[in-house]
């Protein structure tokens, strides 16, 4: 046998050796349930197939075992690849996981504060500012002790009317007492009240207490206050209209929040540059099993193109 016939040999059981690895490690993939090794392995026996009418033709060997490597060559660049891209899929899954979490424990952690405001700091004011008025008549001979008095009967008002802001601004318990609806229209009576411009008009279609899990009830609501709190602080716009409507058939709700301001930059509307106020409403969406769509409202207005902000989500799956 001479030496030509001898490297012919080596090169075949080599490379027969090597297709044997390369043949069990993608069967041991396919059974594991990965979806490229068992295409992979469709290929293989295709290319077999066609390359049997060579087999017998040493001169072709080479060819074959080139063609056979570079295709095992390129599955593993693509297996590589897409184990890469799962791998950030899972990181930024488990980025909403921890995001959804953390919001999950600052709305508990805001219910624990406003409920401790009211229950514990609230009825101590009232109670300091009752001792107060009693005082009123033992000082009123005194006219500086009466000034001072009714400075400190002044401050405390403050007090008072501060704190009972920061619980309306964080007690979410107003949706248990009231019911979601009614805590829709509080919440538009209150920008509008703190607020000259724009007018908020609220529409909706809704029972006053949907049947919703809570979880759904605050994110919903949640949205719905960041939304209108945006339109008033960056849109210059002069009218906010939030809808909220339930289709019965489906179970399920729409809700839109628009204006006739400037608009979002084209950045932010395709997630670029955003705040965290935005990038807060669109994992509470997520959250609720929806997406979060941000569009010009009236896109053939160049100057004042307005904003609106839809997602819609099922109440089967709250």
């Amino acid at each position: 046998m001479g030496i030509g016939a001898i490297q012919v040999e080596v090169i075949f059981y080599t490379s027969c050796a090597f297709l044997l690895t390369v043949f069990v490690v993608s069967i041991v993939l396919a059974a594991r349930g990965n979806q490229a090794a068992k295409y992979f392995l469709w290929i293989w026996a295709a290319l077999m197939i066609l390359a049997l009418s060579l087999m017998n033709r040493a001169n072709m060997i080479s060819h074959i075992v080139a063609g056979l490597m570079l295709l095992f060559f390129l599955y593993v660049l693509y297996i590589t690849v897409r184990y890469g891209m799962e791998r950030v899929d899972v990181s930024h899954e488990e980025t909403r996981r921890v995001l959804a979490e953390s919001n999950r424990r600052i709305d508990e952690e805001r219910r624990t504060l406003a409920r401790r405001l009211h229950d514990e700091v609230n009825p101590q004011i009232l109670l300091t500012r009752n001792v107060l008025k009693q005082l009123e008549p033992l000082v009123a001979e005194n006219a500086r002790a009466s000034e001072l008095l009714g400075n400190a009967s002044g401050m405390l008002n403050d007090a008072y009317a501060e704190m009972r802001d920061i619980i309306k601004n964080t007690r979410i318990e107003v949706i248990d007492s009231v019911g979601f609806t009614a805590a829709l229209g509080s919440l538009v009576d209150h920008y509008t009240n703190i607020s000259e411009k724009p007018a908020i008009t609220l529409e909706n279609n809704l029972p006053k207490r949907p049947a919703l899990s809570d979880a759904s009830v605050i994110n919903a609501y949640k949205i719905i206050r960041e939304a209108i709190f945006n339109a008033i602080k960056h849109s210059n716009a002069a009218q906010v209209r939030v809808s909220v409507q339930h289709n019965k058939a489906r179970d399920t709700y729409k809700v839109e929040i628009s204006d006739n301001g400037i608009g979002m930059k084209a950045a932010a509307r395709n997630g670029e540059h955003v705040g965290i106020g935005l990038i807060d409403m669109r994992e509470r969406v997520r959250v609720l099993g929806g997406t979060l769509k941000v569009q010009a409202a009236d896109p053939a207005n160049q100057k004042r193109p307005g904003t609106k902000l839809s997602f819609s989500f099922s109440a089967q799956l709250s």
